[in-house]
């Protein structure tokens, strides 16, 4: 009879045991955390501040040696000119993110609120014309294009990147008179030359070369089909030298160019880029 009273527990406690787990409370599996997808197209503008910098350099152009009979000259004159000035730009591009891997390419354009002028003033000699206002090189960076990869490091909604590649800048380069330096080639202008001459003599050029930069963005609002993103760059652009102006004497001069610009950046970027999902 013990026994039998023994095994009735037993097998009741077999069968009540699953019932009465399946009735305990799960809880619930921890929700996955969610991070900022950096691929997709993007559009967008920046502004800040820049300090180009033009170096023009003269092949032809001597300084005589006045003393005694003899003239000599002494090649290789240059100067260099630069200025502070404010910059905007647009850009677009494209990325795509691997883990915390961002790659992607963009291409920018940008121009100075004052098309970048600076201003130096010339040796006399040989370089005059001018009298007691001297004869200044006056020069303009009126647009940069940029274009090159980008490497980004990703942490959600932070993006820390690295850029560089093609640049290419439009260089206006002209000798002008201190008393017009206002007008710059405009009717009027006192241009002066070596020598002392009068007269326009002025050039541009479509410089070729690199650029470096790096910066970060930080997405501030997540849209449907948009994300906006704001961020800051510096970025350094250095093209080489090519001749403006050529009369095979002392008025040739070439030009090149090195640009140092910080900004702040606006992004508009899109996520519905499902091919690459």
């Amino acid at each position: 009879m013990k026994r039998f009273v023994l095994g009735s527990v037993a097998l009741a406690a077999m069968v009540a045991g699953p019932a009465m787990a399946a009735d305990m409370a799960v809880k619930a599996p921890a929700p996955a955390v969610s991070y900022y997808d950096w691929t997709g197209v993007y559009l967008g503008a920046s502004i800040g501040w820049v300090r180009p910098e033009v170096t023009r350099e003269y092949p032809g152009a001597a300084v005589a040696i006045l003393a005694g009979p003899t003239t000599g000259f002494v090649p290789g004159l240059s100067s260099t000119s630069n200025a502070n000035d404010t910059i905007y730009d647009v850009h677009a591009g494209a990325q795509v993110q691997w883990g915390w891997l961002i790659l992607g390419a963009e291409a920018g354009y940008s121009a100075g609120f004052r098309e970048m002028q600076s201003t130096t003033l010339l040796p006399n000699p040989p370089f005059g014309g001018c009298g007691l206002a001297g004869c200044l090189a006056f020069n303009k960076i009126t647009n940069i294009f940029t274009a090159g990869p980008r490497v980004g490091i990703a942490w959600d909604r932070w993006m820390f990147f690295g850029t560089g590649g093609y640049a290419a800048a439009s260089i206006k380069g002209q000798y002008a008179c201190a008393s017009g330096l206002a007008t710059f080639s405009g009717p009027g202008s006192a241009l002066c030359a070596p020598g002392g001459g009068i007269g326009n003599f002025g050039g541009s050029t479509w410089n070729d070369g690199w650029f470096a930069g790096a910066g970060f963005e930080y997405m501030i609002y997540k849209g449907v089909l948009v994300d906006a993103i704001l961020g800051a760059e510096y970025q350094h652009v250095d093209v080489s030298s090519k001749t403006a102006f050529a009369d095979l004497g002392a008025n040739t001069f070439t030009q090149k160019a090195k640009v140092d610009m910080a900004r702040a950046r606006l992004t508009i970027k899109t996520h519905a880029w499902s091919f690459l999902q």
